[in-house]
């Protein structure tokens, strides 16, 4: 009798273990909370519907998701629903309604590249870009430009992002980044784009906004963060890196 050896056989039980490795290190790089007893009832519009998945494989259609907030699941029937950031979900295609009778709710973390302060996510992007842009690109990760509440937030963001050994002696031109406030709807009267409130704690550096200058304030609508923490007003289209947020707790 002829033996003959199948050569797809160990390719395919490669590929297999590849596969189950990368959804592994997916899932080292974002944690989810545990559930809560209470099962959840209701429908809503969602980002991903599937059936017959394990808990590790729904964990990891969300983790490659940034706009994927946490799953629903239900351990029995292997169903799996991603829930997308409400505040996001007018901006988002194809969305499906779903109802989640009797699932239970895990709560995505910060996702790899953001680091977490005070239940919020932060991810500094280095692209030199435009405030426009800048919050177009954070849109597109289902977050948005900054909003300081702060001294402690302030202080945070600029020692952990902004303040480095290869920093310029300018600190008006070194090390900068956009933030969400902006006075472009009236002059002086600076808000925070995202939530559209007014800014209850500023933090400004001794001359600014504008204080020197005040003649060039009508130019300068949109604040950065300086390396120290204090803040500044800039044109719109200057070149900086940025800063986007997103919250995941309830």
């Amino acid at each position: 009798m002829k033996f003959v050896y199948n050569l797809t056989k160990p390719y395919i039980f490669v590929v297999y273990l590849f596969n189950i490795w990368s959804v592994f290190c997916k899932l080292l790089d974002t944690s989810y909370s545990k559930p809560g007893d209470i099962k959840l009832t209701g429908s809503a519009l969602v980002k991903f519907d599937v059936q017959g998945v394990s808990l590790v494989h729904c964990g990891s259609l969300c983790s490659e998701d940034e706009c994927c907030k946490e799953v629903l699941y239900n351990a029995t029937s292997g169903r799996c629903i991603g829930s997308p950031f409400s505040d996001f979900k007018s901006t988002l295609n194809n969305l499906v309604e779903a109802s989640y009778d009797g699932m239970s709710k895990y709560q995505k973390g910060c996702e790899s590249g953001w680091l977490e302060f005070k239940a919020h996510c932060f991810l500094h992007v280095l692209d030199l870009v435009s405030w426009y842009d800048a919050k177009l690109v954070c849109k597109k990760k289902c977050s948005y430009l900054v909003e300081i509440n702060s001294l402690e937030e302030s202080n945070w963001l600029a020692s952990t992002f902004l303040d480095k050994v290869t920093c310029g002696a300018d600190e008006f031109f070194s090390c900068t980044s956009w933030i969400g406030g902006n006075d472009m709807n009236v002059e002086g009267s600076y808000v925070w784009d995202h939530s559209n409130t007014s800014l209850v704690y500023t933090n400004w550096h001794p001359q600014e906004p504008s204080l020197l200058h005040p003649s060039d304030a009508s130019t300068r609508d949109c604040i950065d963060l300086l390396r120290s923490g204090r803040w500044n007003d800039r044109p719109c289209l200057y070149s900086n890196t940025f800063i986007c947020e997103k919250k995941f707790g309830d």
